[in-house]
């Protein structure tokens, strides 16, 4: 009889151990974690790629720079506001159009005119947007958008260089601001090894990285923009993208046509400035960027007809396994 109920409790045993695994290999295939995705950050309707190049990019038009012609030239806190709105809706009538994200910068050179812009953008758009101009300019605007009941992760702090700056990281910290963009400062022939390091390099105060850096300071999205120039830069940064993508599984963009003006509105140099110029420029740099800055909101026409027929060969040619670049 002994025996006997030994044997049942040891098949007992073996039965629990069994089952238990079991259950441990059900719950590993098939419990998903709620609210992960590895694959892109998410901004209202706009999907940020995150370390692939799979999704559009986001493009982004700037509002409000300084020398744009709907800004009184004596008083920069005076615009016109219906041709502003037009702007926006432009960009805006685009994106659907072309079935592509989009996100508004916000800049401003004073603190004044800042709050103005961000009353005149607030009264009829939604966040998430992005917050630019100088620092000051940034300062005025959080406190604006606190005071408005705008939350941190509505926004996008546009950007910072390095962590010198205490009071910028005090402003970061104590805001709990969730996503920078990263400029990457250097020469046009910084190389891609070289724009790596700048951002992994243990070379900032308490001897941590500008990454790292940022992710203690509770940042939870970072963007790598690296710093346009001049076309001998640009090559460096498509290739530092792929690099920084693949490695860091952090969204990378730049602003690609900077270097096409020289002076603050690209209306103002024809020979530098074109609009064939810009639309080649953004064909290439949407393969290998999950975010573009392209400047001037006037110039959402061509930048986003060039980006929708950029990616449509993209597709083309990874559905046929051509490999475009490698004989290069």
């Amino acid at each position: 009889m002994r025996s006997k109920i030994a044997s049942i409790l040891i098949a007992i045993f073996f039965f629990e151990s069994f089952l238990l695994e079991v259950i441990i290999i059900i719950n590993e295939k098939f419990v998903i974690e709620p609210d992960m995705n590895e694959d892109y950050f998410s901004y209202g309707t706009a999907k940020l790629g995150v370390g692939n190049f799979e999704l559009p990019p986001i493009l982004i038009g700037t509002m409000f720079y300084q020398g744009q012609t709907l800004i009184d030239r004596k008083n920069e806190c005076q615009f016109d506001a219906i041709k502003a709105k037009k702007r926006i809706d432009n960009q805006k009538s685009l994106a659907k159009q072309y079935k592509l994200p989009e996100l508004v910068e916000i800049s401003a050179i004073t603190p004044e005119a800042m709050v103005k812009y961000l009353e005149f953008y607030l009264e009829s758009y939604d966040p998430p947007f992005v917050l630019g101009g100088s620092f000051d300019a940034k300062i005025a605007g959080i406190e604006y958008l606190n005071e408005n009941g705008i939350k941190a992760d509505e926004y996008i702090y546009n950007s910072i260089s390095n962590l010198k700056n205490k009071k910028e990281l005090e402003l970061i910290e104590k805001n709990r601001i969730s996503s920078v963009v990263v400029l990457i400062l250097g020469a046009s022939n910084m190389t891609s090894t070289q724009r790596y390091a700048y951002i992994t390099d243990k070379a900032q105060p308490g001897n941590v990285s500008i990454i790292d850096g940022l992710k203690k300071l509770g940042i939870e999205k970072i963007w790598i923009d690296g710093g346009v120039i001049d076309i001998e830069s640009f090559s460096h940064i498509l290739d530092t993208q792929q690099i920084v993508s693949k490695s860091l599984k952090l969204p990378v963009g730049t602003a690609p046509t900077l270097f096409l003006f020289k002076y603050s509105s690209p209306r103002l140099n024809l020979k530098f400035h074109t609009k064939y110029r810009k639309a080649s420029v953004m064909f290439i740099a949407s393969w290998y960027s999950n975010f573009i800055f392209y400047g001037a909101i006037e110039d959402a026409k061509e930048c986003f007809s060039s980006v929708y027929q950029a990616l449509e060969l993209k597709n083309v040619m990874k559905n046929n396994s051509i490999r475009l670049f490698d004989n290069l």
